[in-house]
Parts: structure tokens; C-alpha cells; sequence
């Protein structure tokens, strides 16, 4: 199984891709949002590159900025990653070894330039670039922790890392609930810890673990005055579907479901076939830490071993 800039400093970001096409190369503008930040930049480009400001990376999480104006040198860091940039040089610094730039770090109208590509995914995050809207979306990918403890054989650890991965759900509309969520089931198929669904209220999400993400993959709106009649997999959530975005997976035999009460703090945690069927197997009082960190996954004694 698998911040500080010095506020006469201006910066802006260029996007180096291979990704980017002749669209791209002749448009003036688009739109770049930060995973995590309702605020979206404006994007401009000059020579088939991509600028974004500077005040972009700083919504980066976990980033950390600092602008040498005696040496023209901007240094990012996250965890043990390091990323040092020079005005007017080609040549970038990544944990202390040289790396060569697409296109060279410049200065254009007292504005700094650099590769943005470069930058994002030296320091573990994800780049996306949809041409039909001009939307470029930055989303953290997990860290060395979350990574290791997905690796585990052990089920519940890595099921819980997965549910802390970061979410990117770039690309999908976001539904909202008729219906007031008292309470949240997580679905996991039975032996492994690659995908999952959370039902909420009248809302139903599917993530598929990639590229050290959550990513969402289908999502939708349930009909509760509809019980559902077909064989398919609406029988597992009990109504119908109303409207759904994305690919709906092909259904497991079986999962294990752990239904948290968002009031009482009560897990109840079992076995639930494709064809709608529950069996409780237990219940524990949990705590509203636990709940936001996702430490109510169990071991689950009576289920099958991780599957390859």
C-alpha cells in the first residue's frame, strides 16, 4: 500500500510548465487560487510564462519568506525543504543543490520573477492548470508524516492519515446540504485504507488517495423522501441521487463505517454491504479533538486483511 516580505519589496511569481499551451501563451490573464483560500490573483503572461504576485505564496501553508535585498536572494521553507532564488540568476538552490531554471529569475518593472512550477512542487505542493476556464489551483500535498503513517499495515493508522491528507477538490462544484448534518458516516472498503466516502445529511462525497491528496471524485445531493430501489450504489447510502457531479466508483462487496454523532460524541463503527445492509459491531464516547483529528478509526478485529 501503498512572513514576512519588506513591503518595498514587490514579487511576482512566474509559472514555468510544460502543461501550458498555445492558450496559454496567448493570453493576458487568468485566475490562480490557493487551496484553503477564498481569495483568488489575477495572472498575467509574459514570454509563455505564468505571473502570479507574491502574496499568493503567502497563503502557501506552512510557508516561511525572507527577502535579502543586499543579495537579491528570496529564501521559502517549509519542514526540511529549502528553497533559495537569486535576481537574475538561472540556477536555484533545493536543500543546498544546484537546480536549473526553465527561465531565469528576473526583475521586470521593480518586480521580481520566478518559476512558480518550480517553487510549488519543491516545497510539496500540487500544480493544476485548467485550460478551458484559465484556472491555475495550488494545494498541499501531505507531509512526511502523514505519508509514513499511510504506508502502515496497520489499518486504522492508515486510514486515519488518509483521512488527514489534504483535500483537493479542484475541478467539482461544491454541493450544499438541504438537510441539517447531525452526524457523519465514513466509508472505507473492507481491507484497505485507498478510498473512502463521507455521508453527510443529504450529502454524499467520494476521495480517492493520489499524489499525496484526498482527491475528490464524485459527489452528491441524496433525495431523503426517496428510499432507494435500484442495485447500485445508492443502496449503500439508502436514497436516491439527485444530482451528481464526477465518476461514481464501482461498489466494494463490502466496507466498514464508522458513523460519528457531530452532537453526543458517540462512534458507532461496523460493517455495511453494497447492498444497503448494516451490522453495528460496536460503539465508543468519543471527544470533539479526536472527531476533527480523525482518531476514531479502529482496528476492526472481525475484518479481512489489507488487500494489494
Amino acid at each position: 500500500m501503498k512572513k514576512k516580505v519588506a513591503a518595498s519589496f514587490l514579487l511576482t511569481v512566474a509559472l514555468s510548465s510544460t502543461l501550458l499551451g498555445s492558450s496559454f501563451a496567448n493570453s493576458t490573464s487568468y485566475k490562480v487560487s490557493i487551496s484553503g483560500s477564498s481569495t483568488t490573483y489575477d495572472g498575467q503572461v509574459v514570454s509563455g510564462r505564468v505571473l502570479i504576485p507574491v502574496k499568493a505564496i503567502q497563503n502557501f501553508k506552512g510557508i516561511k519568506m525572507n527577502w535579502n535585498a543586499a543579495t537579491k536572494q528570496l529564501k521559502l521553507q517549509k519542514e526540511n525543504s529549502t528553497v533559495l532564488l537569486t535576481a537574475g540568476k538561472s540556477v536555484a538552490l533545493v536543500n543546498n543543490k544546484s537546480v536549473s531554471l526553465d527561465v531565469p529569475v528576473t526583475v521586470i518593472n521593480g518586480r521580481t520573477l520566478v518559476p512558480v512550477r518550480f517553487v510549488s512542487e519543491s516545497l510539496n505542493y500540487n500544480v493544476e492548470l485548467n485550460p478551458s476556464n484559465k484556472q491555475i489551483t495550488i494545494s498541499e500535498r501531505a507531509n512526511s508524516v502523514l505519508n509514513e503513517n499511510y504506508k502502515s499495515n496497520n489499518l486504522a493508522i492508515s486510514r486515519i492519515a488518509a483521512l488527514q491528507f489534504p483535500i483537493n477538490n479542484s475541478g467539482m462544484p461544491m454541493l450544499t446540504a438541504d438537510d441539517e448534518g447531525l452526524n457523519s458516516t465514513y466509508y472505507f472498503p473492507e481491507g484497505k485504507s485507498d478510498s473512502y466516502f463521507i455521508q453527510t445529511a443529504d450529502l454524499v462525497y467520494y476521495y480517492e488517495i493520489k499524489g499525496g491528496q484526498a482527491k475528490l471524485m464524485w459527489e452528491a445531493n441524496l433525495d431523503t423522501t426517496k428510499k432507494s430501489a435500484a442495485k447500485d450504489i445508492t443502496k449503500l447510502f439508502g436514497y436516491q441521487v439527485e444530482k451528481q457531479y464526477g465518476t461514481a466508483p464501482q461498489l466494494s462487496e463490502r466496507y466498514v463505517f464508522f458513523n460519528v454523532d457531530l452532537f453526543t460524541y458517540m462512534i458507532q463503527y461496523g460493517f455495511a454491504n453494497s447492498d444497503g445492509q448494516m451490522s453495528e459491531l460496536g460503539s465508543q464516547k468519543s471527544s470533539s479533538e479526536v472527531i476533527q483529528n480523525k482518531n476514531f478509526v479502529r482496528e476492526i478485529d472481525e475484518e479481512q486483511p489489507i488487500k494489494s
